[in-house]
């Protein structure tokens, strides 16, 4: 099988390719099987992460509205719209508190 991909990649032979309708069907399922796992994966993780308000960011990283303005601006911590409040992921503050952690030592 690997043979007949790289024949197929590098454009050295003409095939052609007799599929059936089930064939075609199992295929499309195992995408979609795939792509389900994929996001129910995705989907977990999402619903595991915390948020956080502002008020809260500024006391864990000890900083002000400005800063915190700033690294929404410079893609450093990017807000997260929640309905009409705006909240912060706990993972990406921990992102921060690691990185000046490390920068520290």
């Amino acid at each position: 099988m690997t043979e007949l991909l790289s024949l197929i990649q590098n454009k050295e032979a003409s095939i052609k390719l007799e599929v059936t309708g089930s064939d075609l069907l199992s295929f499309s399922n195992d995408l979609i099987n795939r792509a389900r796992n994929e996001l129910s994966v995705e989907i977990t993780e999402a619903r595991k992460e915390k948020y956080l308000t502002k008020q809260d960011v500024k006391n864990i990283c000890g900083v002000c509205d400005a800063t915190l303005w700033h690294w929404n601006k410079k893609n450093y911590l990017n807000i997260v719209k929640i309905g009409n409040k705006v909240k912060y992921r706990m993972s990406d503050v921990q992102k921060i508190l690691d990185g000046t952690l490390k920068n520290s030592k």
